[in-house]
């Protein structure tokens, strides 16, 4: 008996050449298996992959096609991420502000919406917190500092990421894995088993995997995303350009590269305090990085 029976979903999970597809109208997750065409035309599904799924014979899903990827990842492999929860902690490890923007530009480079934040806010002073927001308010990147009990604003962060896919990206021991469950806990699973799929150790995860957030969005579940070697994805020309509060500046040079160029409008904006000081430290240090990296 021919089915011939089409549905649209997200890949959530796949396992030993099986993919795990939840579909758009039912919502049910159905087992499938990948097209030969695909595999002739080398193109792997990928968990995230939004695709056409068809069935032929009862009970036999296989993946028709996939449609074009926002972004996609090698390490974990994924596809189609929206946002980026850049976690950091304000104290015990106190936080990289290099390795934030590093990780900052790592996201946007790949087309990822970052979200940063902080935890242990209970651990740490006012002015600590507030010498933060100094540096990042002139950015138009939002922040959240919150405690683990802080239900409220773990809250704001579930609905900035409802109906989107989203990583955790940040060092280890500040709190990510206790973020994820609060973000990902529901009604209808079990928290003890979703807490240990989250505590798995660093080497152990098996296959990656979509969790569902209490709005319909999604959260990669990974033992979590780390800057990419930036000087391999853009030349020192390009840097300024992942700065946004660099975007204003009207320097003398088009070329200008924000060093030691004459007339550098945002070498007088870091002077007058419009561009935070740490930021351009940063970025002259980035800089140097790509610059070395590409002569090697």
């Amino acid at each position: 008996m021919i089915v011939n029976e089409q549905e649209i979903g997200k890949i959530i999970k796949g396992i030993g050449g099986f993919y795990y597809v939840k579909t758009d109208k039912s919502h049910d997750i159905l087992e499938c298996k990948a097209r030969g065409v695909l595999r002739h035309q080398k193109i792997i599904p990928t968990v995230g992959d939004e695709v056409m799924i068809q069935s032929d014979n009862p009970g036999e899903w296989m993946i028709e096609s996939i449609k074009p990827r926002k972004n996609i990842f090698v390490r974990p492999p994924v596809a189609n991420v929206d946002i980026g929860l850049i976690v950091f902690s304000m104290t015990n490890p106190k936080p990289n502000l290099l390795l934030l923007d590093m990780l900052l530009i790592s996201s946007e480079i790949q087309n990822v919406k970052p979200v940063v934040c902080f935890t242990k806010r209970d651990l740490t002073t006012t002015e600590e917190e507030q010498a933060i927001k100094a540096i990042y308010e002139k950015t138009p990147y939002q922040l959240f500092f919150f405690s683990k009990n802080d239900t409220d604003t773990l809250d704001r962060i579930i609905a900035e990421i409802g109906g989107k896919t989203a990583f955790m990206a940040g060092p280890s021991g500040v709190g990510k894995s206790t973020m994820a469950n609060y973000l990902c806990a529901d009604q209808t699973m079990e928290t003890g088993a979703l807490s240990q799929k989250l505590k798995r150790g660093k080497h152990t995860t098996r296959h990656v995997e979509l969790l569902e957030t209490k709005n319909g969005g999604y959260l990669l579940d990974t033992p979590g995303f780390s800057s990419y070697q930036i000087s391999e994805m853009i030349k020192p020309e390009e840097l300024r350009e992942y700065f946004p509060e660099f975007s204003q500046g009207k320097c003398r040079f088009k070329s200008c590269l924000h060093k030691d160029e004459p007339g550098c409008d945002i070498k007088n904006s870091v002077e007058s305090g419009i561009i935070s000081v740490a930021r351009y430290e940063h970025y002259l240090s980035l800089l140097e990085e790509i610059k070395k990296d590409q002569y090697r």
